[in-house]
């Protein structure tokens, strides 16, 4: 199966913008001092019966992870189709959750059986595994360390030698904690969170655990909800960094979205 970059995707939607293609963008709103704006560079497919859970870029390349027992998987993807080939499947007894790829290793959380699969990125064999004390949720890394969401405010940082925690961040905003953090992922030093069944994704500044911008996909996500009413919530984060593009979905989505933030 023939896989494209999004990097090339990137540059063949903004050729298309300056042809006149209609270029949208959306804010979290104005009375919101935290707010980051965003600009929708094209919509692309994705597979419908995805439940997806993790979303990754490595080396140019789409990974996703999915949940559901017996429905759990890793795949490289191809952005331009939604097509995969299933490399990692599961046992059926195994709750897939998010995923991350660092040093050619693909990490993979499960949910409440608290056990992390390290699978060879080449060759998708699994070289490993590992434990964590609560239920694995998201998962992004910061070239350095694992990090790892468990549906709550808390973020955990492990090391990638003995896979152990090594500090905990509790996230906050001008509200207070911030719970039900989900689907994680790394950007220029600070972390994205999904907030599971919301529209919303919080940037976090990792040292001190606040929330220092918004971003507000609840036209997006009202847009998938009109249209195909057997889609669950938005879950799914991956940055590129070639072309400084977020590559952002959800679970059983007909599409994904590639957005520029302002």
């Amino acid at each position: 199966m023939r896989l494209y970059s999004l990097t090339l995707i990137a540059t063949l939607s903004l050729l298309l913008i300056s042809c006149g293609e209609k270029k949208s963008e959306e804010s979290a709103g104005s009375a919101d001092s935290l707010a980051i704006s965003y600009t929708v560079l094209k919509t692309l497919p994705h597979d419908t019966d995805a439940f997806t859970e993790g979303l990754a870029i490595y080396n140019n390349k789409v990974y996703e992870s999915t949940g559901q027992n017996g429905k759990s998987w890793v795949a490289e993807v191809d952005p331009g189709s939604g097509l995969h080939q299933k490399k990692i499947i599961l046992d059926d007894r195994y709750f897939g959750e998010g995923i991350t790829l660092l040093n050619n290793k693909i990490y993979y959380l499960t949910w409440q059986t608290k056990i992390g699969f390290i699978y060879d990125a080449t060759t998708y064999k699994q070289i490993g595994e590992f434990t964590y004390n609560n239920p694995g949720w998201g998962l992004t890394h910061n070239d350095k360390e694992l990090i790892m969401s468990d549906g709550t405010e808390k973020i955990y940082f492990l090391d990638t030698t003995k896979l152990s925690v090594t500090r905990t961040l509790t996230v906050k905003d001008e509200g207070g904690n911030v719970k039900n953090l989900n689907e994680l992922e790394y950007v220029n030093g600070y972390i994205f969170a999904n907030v599971y069944e919301t529209s919303w994704i919080v940037k976090i500044d990792p040292a001190t655990g606040r929330v220092v911008g918004r971003i507000d996909l609840s036209a997006i996500v009202d847009e998938i909800k009109r249209m195909y009413q057997n889609t669950a919530e938005l879950n799914g984060i991956a940055f590129d960094k070639n072309s400084k593009a977020l590559l952002v979905t959800g679970k059983l989505w007909p599409k994904s979205y590639l957005i520029r933030l302002q």
